[in-house]
């Protein structure tokens, strides 16, 4: 190894593989992949499918709250005249 020049040329960092248009960066030495997520199109539909089901759940559990509570404000505005003040 001794007097042997190193090839970089040959290095990921130096070629194309690091180079533009291949998402991937060399920062502070270290290569930073930069890429789009590896989800197929069947798993990005699953995906919005149950974030959308989640969303359903969480709206209909804040409307049964704001619903509640106005049907407790109609029934105190309703029964406050029949409240005995001592």
């Amino acid at each position: 190894m001794i007097g042997r020049k190193l090839s970089i040329g040959n290095s990921i960092y130096q070629g194309g593989y690091a180079g533009p248009g291949s998402d991937l960066t060399v920062k502070d030495g270290r290569l930073i992949n930069n890429r789009a997520d590896g989800y197929t199109g069947i798993a990005q539909l699953a995906k919005l499918r149950k974030e959308a089901k989640r969303e359903e759940k969480v709206s209909m559990i804040a409307e049964g709250y704001s619903r509640g509570e106005m049907m407790s404000e109609a029934r105190e505005m309703i029964m406050s005249p029949f409240k005995i003040k001592l």
